[in-house]
């Protein structure tokens, strides 16, 4: 080292801040600065002669320098880390590097020693490393908990799934995780319910709850199977992620299905004699207009054009009836003109009320209101609470069907003139097998209600005893379809 390099070296060696020694071959200190002084604890005669805990700091520079060679050392500084208690008892952790400093002659003089107090950052990795493995505890408990769920749980990260429970690959015939993991959700969800799984993605995005959802799943054997859940955001592996519980209701809904199918088996039969009253007198206009024909000399268009006209009044009224009674397996909402159901069923129903005395009087709007759902189901709804209203009048009287739209919603309120019924009666529809009939069956206003719910509506009901029941469907609207392609 130069004369002027060694003033340069020695002004940064006395004015740092970390510590600095440069130390024999031996190991013994022969310079100091004052920033060693203060982090070893001692003051500066009183590392003359090195305590014990300095001593072995001494020797372990010794130690790590004996591994290298002056070349070497001159080029890269060996660094190791070493715990240190100063006198009050405090412990450090201290980074030290020591290099050689060699003469001109490129003959090694003597160690140069530096000594960091990473104290505070050693504690900080300490606790980040606590906190890594306390989270990994938590999540491995987490997924302990998942495992052992009766319920389907799927985990995704932008749309792909990242952990299913061994419930969820029992439900999608999945062998392994491997077998799931990576997939896009849009391979599991039926390609019918996109349009759902969007939407609740850019409900997400928008701020808004998710809520509960029933998706058309397609499983790895081929097999469709309904699930019914809910979805909530979490962090997963340190990274934003949604979490979603979901239920088999695939038999659920066959056993709906076939509650729906028994109760319209029933409609269909009690409505029967309407219904054969109904046909009878387009049945009557048919024969007499055809009798006319035999006895007159020349054909009569208009006689053709009434007896056409009325055959197909018959045929209508049997298509709505096979419409009531068949089983329906699609379960795909369409746009509904609302105004044209109400018709077909008003039609279908006018039989049975004639046969009561009673009168449908429907007051609707002019325009088609538009509804999105499932036109059988939707019947089923009307006629299950036009029959109501006809079997709690038993003298007479008229049944109103009122229509109230606007741009969100629609009113559909079937008001009767009956028997009416008390507080308690009200509070009790819906519950199974309850009923205020003697041959009821409590099935009729539980699927009716069921039906409307899964139609994103509501069902509201107000009774006045002696006075009459009115039974109000509230459901979204929708533009016309025309509107709706996008």
């Amino acid at each position: 080292m130069r004369p002027n390099e060694f003033q340069s070296f020695d002004f940064a060696f006395n004015h740092a801040v970390i510590g600095m020694a440069l130390v024999s071959f031996d190991g013994t200190f022969l310079k100091w600065n004052s920033a060693l002084s203060t982090l070893l604890g001692y003051d500066h005669n009183e590392l003359l002669t090195p305590s014990p805990s300095v001593r072995t700091l001494l020797d372990q520079i010794h130690e790590i320098a004996e591994l290298g060679t002056p070349s070497s050392m001159n080029i890269h500084p060996h660094r190791f880390q070493q715990d240190y208690f100063q006198p009050t008892g405090h412990l450090l952790s201290l980074e030290v590097s020591v290099s050689i400093i060699s003469d001109g002659n490129g003959a090694p003089l003597y160690y140069f020693t530096q000594f960091e107090n990473k104290t505070m950052i050693r504690q900080m990795e300490t606790q980040l490393q606590d906190a890594e493995n306390s989270l990994l505890e938590k999540e491995n408990s987490f997924l302990q908990l998942l495992e052992g769920l009766p319920l389907t749980v799927v985990i995704t990260a932008n749309g792909i799934v990242q952990y299913a429970n061994s419930a969820g690959l029992q439900l999608i015939h999945a062998e392994s995780l491997d077998q799931v993991l990576g997939i896009s959700t849009t391979n599991i969800v039926d390609l019918s319910n996109y349009a759902i799984l969007q939407e609740r993605r850019e409900r997400y995005f928008s701020g808004n709850t998710i809520g509960s959802v029933c998706y058309l799943i397609n499983c790895l054997n081929g097999q469709q199977k309904y699930v019914d859940g809910f979805t909530l955001p979490i962090t997963f592996n340190g990274n934003g992620a949604f979490i979603g519980i979901f239920k088999d209701i695939s038999q659920q809904m066959l056993e709906d299905e076939r509650l729906i199918q028994s109760e319209k088996l029933s409609t269909a039969g009690q409505l029967a004699a309407g219904i054969a009253h109904e046909i009878r007198n387009p049945l009557t206009a048919i024969n007499g207009f055809m009798k006319l024909i035999r006895s007159s000399e020349r054909m009569n268009d208009k006689y053709f054009f009434i007896i056409e006209s009325e055959l197909k009044r018959i045929e209508f009224i049997v298509n709505e009836l096979l419409v009531l009674s068949k089983p329906q397996t699609t379960h795909v909402s369409k746009p509904v003109d609302l105004l044209s159901l109400l018709e077909q069923v008003t039609t279908l129903m006018n039989g049975q009320a004639a046969l009561k005395n009673l009168k449908i009087l429907p007051v609707c709007a002019d325009q088609s209101i538009w509804i999105n759902g499932e036109a059988y189901q939707l019947k089923q709804v009307f006629i299950n609470l036009l029959k109501n209203a006809m079997e709690a009048m038993n003298s007479g009287g008229n049944i109103y069907i009122h229509v109230l739209t606007n741009e969100s919603e629609t009113r559909i309120s079937v008001q009767d003139e009956g028997c009416g019924m008390t507080e308690e009666q009200i509070k009790a529809l819906g519950k199974p097998f309850y009923t205020t009939k003697e041959t009821g069956t409590g099935l009729g206003f539980m699927i009716t209600q069921n039906i409307v719910h899964n139609h994103g509506g509501s069902i509201t009901v107000e009774s006045i005893p002696e006075q009459g029941t009115t039974f109000t469907v509230i459901i979204p609207t929708i533009l016309e379809p025309e509107e709706t392609v996008m």
